[in-house]
């Protein structure tokens, strides 16, 4: 690296160490949640962004949307890592299993209870969307401390929340997760996994050169 600090190079094992215990902790029961709910309500999974009615739309505004989220994440990323001097960068096994994680797990369950269940059963309720994405971000943002994030970090995922929210927001009717999930997925690779890794090798590739 190129600043002076503390390599951690991360496994498969390491990974799957604390994925199956977030999985059973964090993403079970933020997937079922909504589950319980439209159940006791009789609410339509579909008001809570189940719905595919516009993908064209929705991929073409989440590459650039991705590809801008990924780059701010990993820049943060970096920043941080120059502050605490400690850089943790997957191995390229871990790498596609982390990528993996995010992008069929971590992003879509997220993405399904915070705006779609959240944020739209809030906007519903008060007939004010935009007070809906305040608070479903205000949320969304306190609920990373509990996974021990520093200030820093969860104002940054807070800043993303509220990216996501009026990305959720604004579009047509009826509301779809799609797009806020793909960019979800980026800016999380871009803050844990690939962007770490990416920088990485081309630091290792300066230093060679």
């Amino acid at each position: 690296m190129s600043a002076p600090g503390t390599l951690h190079r991360t496994t498969v094992v390491q990974s799957w160490a604390w994925m199956r215990l977030d999985i059973l902790i964090r993403l079970i029961p933020l997937a079922v949640a909504p589950l319980v709910f439209s159940w006791f309500t009789g609410t339509p999974l579909a008001s809570f962004g189940l719905s595919l009615r516009h993908p064209l739309r929705d991929v073409l505004i989440s590459v650039p949307l991705g590809l801008t989220g990924f780059a701010i994440a990993a820049a943060f990323a970096n920043y941080l890592a120059r502050r605490s001097g400690r850089w943790f960068v997957p191995t390229t096994p871990d790498l596609i299993v982390q990528s993996v994680y995010y992008l069929a797990l971590n992003a879509p369950i997220e993405e399904w209870f915070f705006r779609g269940f959240l944020q739209g059963t809030l906007s519903r309720w008060w007939h004010a969307p935009a007070i809906a994405v305040i608070m479903a971000t205000a949320i969304f943002g306190a609920y990373h401390f509990l996974d021990r994030w520093g200030w820093r970090p969860v104002v940054g995922a807070t800043a993303a929340g509220l990216g996501l929210g009026l990305i959720y927001l604004w579009q047509p009717s009826p509301p779809s997760l799609l797009a806020p999930t793909l960019v979800h997925a980026a800016i999380t690779g871009g803050f844990l996994s690939l962007g770490p890794y990416v920088l990485y090798r081309w630091r290792r590739r300066e230093n060679l050169g």
